[in-house]
């Protein structure tokens, strides 16, 4: 039988914050795996024009293809396909692609996670957290960075 500390954030196993025990949150221009974006659906954020978005966005996908690979939230299966015919008609190699399904509320993915803290001197030495707030969850991203 295992007994657990108390910890502010439990599936980690840490008792106190990351941010105390050496973790960061790496620049955008720091060495990673893949680009993480979510495809655009919010017609709010682009009023009357969000159609005239999928192009340019697509390229942006298409570039960053080029150097590695590009991880894209969407909302369903209907969603992917409807992304992966943009980015066929782009050309996209979409073997540099791969699809999560994880509904959003925005393309911004900076806001709405993944997220990683790492610290290369540490036993584990990147953290995920997802960002996703749902109702009665906590915004574990605030409670870090504000401590």
């Amino acid at each position: 039988m295992s007994t657990q500390k108390h910890s502010v954030f439990p599936s980690s196993g840490f008792s106190d914050f990351p941010k105390n025990s050496g973790y960061y949150f790496p620049a955008e221009f720091a060495p990673h795996v893949a680009t993480w974006l979510s495809w655009p659906h919010k017609e709010a954020s682009w009023p009357g024009k969000i159609h005239t978005i999928y192009p340019s966005y697509t390229k942006f996908v298409k570039e960053l293809t080029k150097g590695e690979l590009v991880r894209i939230n969407v909302a369903d299966e209907a969603m992917k396909l409807f992304a992966i015919g943009h980015l066929q008609k782009e050309e996209v190699d979409l073997s540099k692609v791969e699809f999560f399904f994880h509904p959003t509320n925005d393309a911004w993915c900076r806001d709405h996670g993944p997220a990683f803290l790492i610290n290369p001197a540490a036993e584990i030495k990147k953290l995920l957290l997802t960002g996703v707030i749902m109702p009665g969850e906590i915004n574990i991203r605030r409670s870090i960075w504000t401590m």
